[in-house]
């Protein structure tokens, strides 16, 4: 029969193997390897690349996948592509007529989506296409690829750049300088419509108009190829009457060659299984977020683990 004394000795054992058991938890967690923050270069505040990459870092950070996705404030396309190849950046959102510069060098994790390239006027402006710039101040958008697709919509429409005065005006002023006269016309790009071309907020009394681009369009294609794509935006966006002909540019997903394959793997699902929760709100246009599209990245090569995460779904 048990005494009461030994009926202390067990339980004091008890308690103090109970102790033990969470001192050793404590420590192994202790010790466990936090999470590992990723990278993401976009672009400017408030811009489609920097509302893209919040909407991927929230399905990141809303998956089980052992990493974090951090979006970097950037200058665009043109520093990402330099902050990638230099493994500066672990993931980076590229367009594809900047990328294709490099493609040899780069590694993609898949096509994302079209940006739609808009050249806005006050709707009550005389301006009607891209030549009747000349003599006027314009805007080519707050970002490196925007910039650099606005100079060459000039020289496609041909307007020597010396007979214009360029300002650079970030997305979330574009309304405001229209307004103001600060510019005549602005570029900017992303989807439709952009969430900062709301003019309930602000911008020109008449409102906005976009300038047709189908003319540009071809002679870029003529002298690029397909990576600049025809596209007509509908009736009804800005309250404009008409279609409009314009150009789009596939964005692409890079990554760094030596970025894990079982990352980028993991990445590649996310973009399959939570599509519709990675278009910024507000917005719409061509997404290529299924399998059988985010794999064509206008000649960049896939990262491994992309390959191999595209063989997986389309089996």
């Amino acid at each position: 029969m048990t005494g009461a004394s030994g009926t202390n000795t067990t339980t004091r054992r008890r308690i103090l193997a109970g102790l033990a058991a969470t001192a050793t938890v404590l420590v192994l967690g202790g010790c466990r390897e936090p999470r590992r923050s990723l990278s993401l270069g976009t672009a400017e505040n408030h811009g489609f690349f920097y509302d893209f990459g919040q909407s991927l870092s929230g399905g990141v950070a809303r998956s089980d996948v052992g990493f974090t996705l951090d979006p970097k404030i950037t200058g665009g396309s043109v520093e990402n592509l330099r902050s990638i190849m230099a493994g500066e950046l672990d993931q980076a959102l590229v367009l594809a007529d900047v990328a294709m510069t490099e493609r040899d060098k780069l590694r993609a994790v898949g096509r994302l989506y079209l940006n739609y390239l808009q050249f806005a006027v006050p709707a009550a402006s005389p301006i009607r296409k891209i030549s009747d710039l000349r003599g006027r101040t314009i805007s080519l958008g707050g970002s490196s690829a925007t910039t650099r697709a606005g100079h060459l919509v000039l020289q496609a429409g041909g307007v020597d750049e010396s007979k214009v005065k360029i300002r650079s005006i970030p997305i979330t002023g574009v309304l405001d300088a229209l307004a103001s006269g600060d510019v005549d016309a602005a570029l900017f790009a992303g989807g439709v419509p952009h969430p900062e071309m709301d003019t309930s907020r602000g911008g020109p009394s008449s409102g906005i108009r976009l300038l047709d681009l189908s003319a540009e369009q071809q002679v870029l294609q003529g002298q690029y190829g397909p990576v600049y794509q025809p596209v007509t935006l509908p009736k009804g966006l800005y309250a404009s009457v008409n279609e409009v002909g314009s150009v789009g540019i596939a964005t692409l997903l890079l990554a760094r060659s030596d970025l894990p394959s079982e990352v980028v793997n993991r990445v590649v699902d996310i973009l399959i299984r939570k599509s519709s929760e990675l278009v910024p709100p507000g917005t719409s246009g061509m997404q290529y977020l299924d399998t059988r599209s985010l794999i064509y990245t206008s000649g960049v090569p896939l990262h491994p683990g992309a390959a191999e995460a595209y063989k997986r779904h389309h089996g």
